[in-house]
């Protein structure tokens, strides 16, 4: 069963922006540049199994335990996944907002 890819657009984007950058920077200006730099790294940092997953689980809300079975993998997999890529996100936004 293969699900159909989900693309990235402005409000997916601003969703999983505003999921994982969690500082509440008030300024507009900088959450947008912040929205932009993690739109960018979801798309070309993260592996297809990390951007599948945590886009399962940040904008369908999907419980670790569906995506498993959804993608034929382990739960403990599906959570290295989402794991290893909010931790890369959040080195990339961490870099950019020095």
């Amino acid at each position: 069963m293969r699900r159909e890819r989900m693309f990235l657009d402005d409000h997916n984007s601003d969703i999983i922006a505003f999921s994982l950058y969690q500082q509440g920077s008030s300024n507009r200006m900088e959450r947008e540049r912040m929205k932009a730099i993690l739109t960018r790294a979801i798309r070309r940092e993260l592996t297809d199994r990390q951007r599948d997953c945590i886009t399962m689980y940040y904008l369908e809300g999907m419980k670790m335990k569906d995506i498993a079975q959804a993608m034929r993998l382990s739960k403990s997999t599906v959570t290295r996944h989402i794991q290893s890529a909010t931790r890369k996100l959040q080195r990339i936004a961490s870099y950019y907002q020095r």
